[in-house]
């Protein structure tokens, strides 16, 4: 699980050492304008569809909806919020250890 911490860390411009935290702000910028750039796309194109009056997630999300219909599984609905749940806890949580694991180390010095 370290090594993915780290990986998350690097891509995001931040390295973790011994006793050092070094912060790439390019880097960092970098990520987080890629990330808004892909959420505004999917944004975008959410909005698009809607406009159409179209949403198609029903394959992921369980939801359809069309000029004519709306088609509602909600037992997939159910899976994919749960998943999305537990995917958000887990990031959460992993943040916290993190936050907890760096604040440590100085803590010691």
């Amino acid at each position: 699980m370290a090594e993915e911490q780290n990986d998350l860390f690097k891509k995001i411009g931040i390295d973790i050492e011994q006793d050092k935290i070094d912060i790439d702000l390019g880097k960092t910028k970098a990520f987080f304008n890629a990330l808004q750039s892909k959420l505004q796309q999917k944004a975008e194109a959410v909005q698009k569809d809607l406009s159409e009056g179209k949403i198609d997630m029903e394959e992921s999300v369980g939801i359809k909806v069309d000029e004519e219909h709306i088609k509602v599984d909600l037992a997939k609905t159910k899976s994919f919020i749960e998943a999305l749940g537990k995917q958000i806890e887990g990031f959460v949580s992993e943040l916290d250890r993190t936050v907890e694991n760096t604040v440590s180390k100085f803590d010691k010095k």
